[in-house]
């Protein structure tokens, strides 16, 4: 009966990460495959619950699968968080280079961000699997269970200060990915405008500018991709310290 109990836990706070995190807690995946991935994980998971006794009285179980689900929802969020700076960065990009009025429904998430939005959803997903971070998310997860044994967690709204922590970073990330392009589009629309101070008569730059702009912004996206990409995988780890923060400190 303690396993079975245990294993509830133990479910609860698997099934709230997977729900949230990255890729696999996207809108376009089913609730099927996320639940063939938090099945059989919780029985191998299962020998941690062990390492407390589980409560007894019905109300303190009810407690604790909410809390749990809870703290595995927050641990997903936190690298979720972190996972958006790309696509922030994106889409700021996008707006700069006047691209956002192209929307595009994204299959995975089910919302309409802008044409470059949609794309860094998938070369984001396919760095962020390929990159096995995936795996690293279910092995911090794995890790939280000896910092906070199931049905031990004295606070969640103390592991959201980890949370709060990450997100003041993230957009300053985002900005900081998008500069190129923000730079470069906004001296393209300074030169464009002293052109036309310039000649005031002439309408050919302002008939190519819009075009100019799209088309020079779109070439430095391409040009600058892969180091945006690598500088956002090398700052990804502070998602997974961030979930690994929020998780020591639910356990108070």
């Amino acid at each position: 009966m303690s396993l079975l109990v245990g294993g509830m836990l133990i479910f609860s706070r698997l099934g709230g990460m997977l729900m949230a995190m990255p890729v696999l807690g996207a809108s376009g995946v089913p609730v099927q495959a996320r639940l063939a991935i938090a099945v059989p994980l919780s029985f191998l998971l299962l020998p941690l619950a062990a390492e407390a006794p589980p409560p007894t009285a019905l109300s303190a179980l009810i407690g604790g699968v909410v809390c749990e689900a809870l703290l595995g929802l927050l641990m997903g969020y936190c690298m979720q968080l972190a996972y958006s700076a790309f696509g922030i960065a994106a889409d700021l990009a996008s707006t700069q280079a006047g691209l956002q009025v192209a929307g595009m429904i994204d299959p995975l998430t089910l919302a309409e961000p802008g044409v470059l939005g949609v794309l860094a959803t998938w070369l984001g997903a396919g760095v962020f699997l390929g990159a096995d971070l995936h795996l690293h998310c279910l092995a911090t997860l794995g890790a939280s269970f000896h910092d906070v044994p199931p049905g031990q967690i004295t606070s969640v709204m103390a592991g959201a200060e980890g949370l709060v922590r990450l997100s003041g970073s993230v957009f300053a990330t985002a900005v900081q990915l998008a500069a190129p392009l923000t730079v470069f589009v906004f001296a393209v629309n300074l030169a464009m405008s002293v052109l036309g101070r310039m000649a005031p008569g002439q309408q050919f730059f302002h008939a190519v500018g819009t075009t100019f702009q799209v088309v020079a912004g779109l070439a430095l996206f391409a040009i600058a991709l892969p180091a945006m990409l690598r500088t956002w995988l090398a700052w990804l780890p502070a998602g997974l310290e961030a979930m690994s923060t929020a998780a020591r400190l639910a356990g108070g």
